[in-house]
């Protein structure tokens, strides 16, 4: 497949060029074989294949979905989180009688990011007198994503960033990988999700993780219409963390870049006119 056929992919499914540029030669390998497999003998076969079978689009979507993680990806953001962003969250509510910490980790992949959270709340637990529970909505439009990420096995290549005291403390070594331990799997809702066509989950979040997705592989109408939508759901002085290279689609919406690290925001209500 030439890079101009899968740029006509993407626009179909107002993916950007920009985006995949850097990742398109397995992506490219996995559309062809889909191609492939459904007789298309061209490009324009198949983009009339996708307009006219639900199924067949379907599946192309998650076949261009782009998962490249490892835990504690960007380890100074995880620093900051520790350090700053959670306390000062921790700080600011009021833990009696107070409902878990909620966490929204949007486009969660194969789980890394969830269960790094995980392992720096049970950490912090471990310094911090007062720490209140954390329950994290995990979502992906890639049903095969989310159950790899909700059974847990990883291979050492995501857990080269984790020092040998951490992976001994929070893995299990089986013959295929390393397991994540039972005890950090509590408290997480893994649930099939597409932020693209569908509403937030029905409640808000305190803090909500939108790293190397929707602002990285989208163009910009769907980019802004969506990230709308999700700033709806993060609760007032909630957080929202970004990937380390991506920008906000727009600066009309109340969030502050925190002084601490460029990827993390801080909601803030727009001041009411004095009467």
């Amino acid at each position: 497949m030439d890079d101009e056929s899968f740029r006509q992919i993407l626009q179909f499914f107002n993916f950007s060029w920009h985006g995949y540029r850097k990742v398109r030669k397995g992506v490219k390998k996995r559309i062809a074989r889909h191609m492939q497999e459904r007789g298309c003998r061209n490009t324009s076969d198949y983009l009339l294949l996708l307009e006219a079978d639900g199924d067949a689009s379907k599946k192309a979507r998650e076949l261009l979905t782009v998962s490249v993680s490892r835990f504690f990806r960007d380890l100074r953001l995880w620093e900051v989180m520790s350090d700053f962003t959670i306390p000062k969250l921790v700080q600011e509510i009021d833990l009696e009688g107070r409902l878990p910490v909620r966490v929204w980790s949007a486009g969660c992949s194969c789980g890394e990011e969830v269960y790094t959270l995980k392992i720096l709340w049970h950490q912090m637990e471990k310094r911090l007198s007062r720490m209140p529970p954390v329950e994290i909505w995990a979502t992906d439009s890639n049903p095969e994503v989310l159950e790899r990420a909700r059974i847990g096995i990883y291979r050492l290549s995501s857990l080269r960033n984790l020092s040998p005291s951490t992976l001994k403390c929070y893995f299990t070594p089986l013959s295929n990988g390393f397991a994540i331990r039972e005890e950090l799997k509590g408290g997480i809702h893994w649930t099939l999700h597409d932020f693209v066509s569908e509403s937030p989950p029905r409640m808000t979040f305190d803090i909500i993780f939108l790293r190397n997705n929707l602002l990285t592989y989208y163009e910009p109408p769907v980019k802004v219409r969506v990230f709308f939508e999700i700033m709806k759901a993060l609760s007032a002085d909630g957080f929202l963390v970004v990937g380390n290279n991506e920008e906000l689609p727009t600066e009309a919406v109340p969030l502050k870049r925190c002084s601490e690290y460029r990827c993390i925001f801080k909601k803030f209500q727009y001041p009411t006119s004095a009467r």
